[in-house]
């Protein structure tokens, strides 16, 4: 049975609870409310329950205490005297009313004991201050450590923010600095595209759709040949990503360090969205990258490889469940892939590292012979790329470099290359998916209409009656593909 204290601070507790669930207004759905509400209710009707038979505990040692009827001097049984609750003031109130007409005789009967409790009894109703009490006899109630043993059984040390006991306020946690941040995944994408600054939401370009070249070998005062070009024009829409959150007053001035960690929250969301927008977005966000894929470099039929196209159908950057996400995922419904690379029919296995470090270097050329320059990067997931560092030969010797950083005794930097192309890992590409492309900013550009900002303000709806202030952060920008011809996209899959 809980002792006086604990039934004390566990309702002190409730009644801070009530109160802060009372106030609070920004609750996710009506059923996350409607569970919080359930679970202090529940607490609460065993809080009572335990009061109620603390109390009943206390009436039943207060009749048992006399040993029986209690006799005037001449042998006659006088009233009973139950004690019930010493904090149940209607209890005092009906007792104090036996003790005052009881008669003299009492006196000559009751104990000293039995007065202390009278005079408790009959003082003035307005004083409820608590009284001071003592611990049972019994040898486990009076452990100093009873934080660690309780009065009812072993409680676990160490919950928040003190442990469980008489002896728990006494030791004190040890309060770290700082808040310990999740982890997210780095950034890469937007590195390998240059950018440059726009004035305006819509961005309209010029690009030569034609030239038809007749320059020839010409005889004297015979006529010229012409020749002819065609030009078309493009358009790029700028977009936007935002995000926002509210905060009180109190909070900005009593924990600067939080309000300055939220604050970095908003700005880190934006540019892990901006990532995921280049690549997969789409309006009002930006178009990203692989919205041009049907457009990108495909394999020719009569590739040395074999390769055949394929269409992926609503594929998620980054996947569902990815670890270090820390974002919202964009989702395209038809994806084209300019090759497909198979494992052996009916293995469920990925094709051998070799296969595809041979078909990466067929989608090489493919670039290479659509725009007449090298690829300057490859991406994958980092679940691929340990595919391919780890190939081994017929010797079990690594094809690549082995565990200790060199290959056949010859010493190996660290930068990951395949064909002499940087690899850039990431774990917003889904496992099997490769991209490989010229970066360069004659064939794609990210266009900045309006770079990273932040407001504040508390006059968003009712914030400013309820203390609070909201706060936002944008960026608009845009994605100009020149040429879609200098990238291809390609897909391993299980056999």
């Amino acid at each position: 049975m809980a002792t006086k204290p604990q039934l004390q601070a566990k309702g002190q507790e409730l009644m801070t609870r009530l109160d802060e669930f009372s106030k609070r207004e920004d609750w996710d759905t009506v059923e996350a409310k409607t569970a919080a509400f359930e679970t202090l209710d529940a607490e609460f009707k065993a809080w009572e329950n335990d009061v109620q038979t603390s109390e009943s505990a206390s009436a039943m040692a207060a009749k048992l205490e006399g040993f029986g009827d209690v006799k005037d001097v001449k042998g006659n049984s006088l009233p009973k005297f139950e004690i019930s609750h010493p904090f149940d003031r209607a209890s005092r109130s009906a007792l104090a009313s036996k003790v005052l007409t009881a008669g003299p005789e009492v006196e000559k009967v009751l104990s000293v004991r039995d007065f202390r409790k009278m005079f408790d009894v009959v003082l003035d109703e307005a004083d409820t201050a608590p009284i001071l009490g003592t611990k049972d006899a019994t040898e486990g109630n009076n452990l100093m450590g009873d934080f660690v043993y309780g009065t009812t059984g072993p409680t676990a040390i160490g919950q928040a923010p003190f442990g469980t006991g008489a002896f728990a306020p006494g030791i004190l946690p040890d309060w770290r600095p700082g808040i310990v941040e999740q982890l997210f995944f780095q950034l890469a994408i937007a590195d390998l595209i240059p950018s440059f600054a726009t004035t305006s939401p819509n961005i309209s370009y010029l690009t030569e759709s034609l030239f038809n070249s007749q320059a020839n070998a010409t005889a004297e005062v015979a006529l010229y040949p012409f020749s002819s070009v065609e030009v078309s024009r493009a358009y790029a829409q700028v977009g936007k990503i935002a995000n926002a959150l509210t905060i009180s007053d109190e909070a900005i001035a009593d924990a600067p360090t939080l309000w300055n960690f939220v604050q970095g929250r908003l700005l880190l969301s934006l540019q892990r969205q901006e990532e995921v927008q280049i690549l997969a977005g789409a309006y009002p966000g930006v178009g990203g990258l692989l919205t041009f894929a049907g457009n990108f470099t495909a394999s020719s039929a009569s590739s040395i490889y074999g390769a055949t196209s394929a269409t992926g159908t609503n594929v998620a950057f980054p996947a569902a469940g990815t670890n270090g996400a820390g974002v919202q995922s964009q989702t395209i419904a038809s994806l084209a892939y300019g090759r497909k690379i198979t494992g052996p029919t009916g293995s469920g296995k990925y094709a051998d590292p070799l296969t595809v470090s041979l078909q990466l270097k067929d989608a090489f050329v493919d670039i290479e012979l659509a725009v007449f320059q090298s690829p300057t990067a490859v991406i994958m997931n980092p679940r691929d790329w340990q595919r391919l560092e780890t190939a081994q030969d017929a010797n079990s010797q690594f094809m690549n470099t082995s565990m200790f950083g060199n290959v056949y005794g010859v010493s190996r930097g660290p930068v990951k290359s395949l064909w002499g192309v940087p690899v850039v890992t990431t774990p917003l590409f889904p496992v099997g998916t490769y991209l490989t492309g010229w970066f360069d900013a004659q064939s794609i550009q990210i266009a900045r209409r309006q770079g990273v900002s932040m407001q504040m303000t508390n006059a968003n709806g009712t914030d400013f009656v309820n203390g609070k202030v909201t706060a936002r952060a944008e960026e608009r920008l845009g994605l100009l593909v020149y040429r879609p011809t200098a990238f291809e996209l390609i897909q391993s899959v299980t056999g």
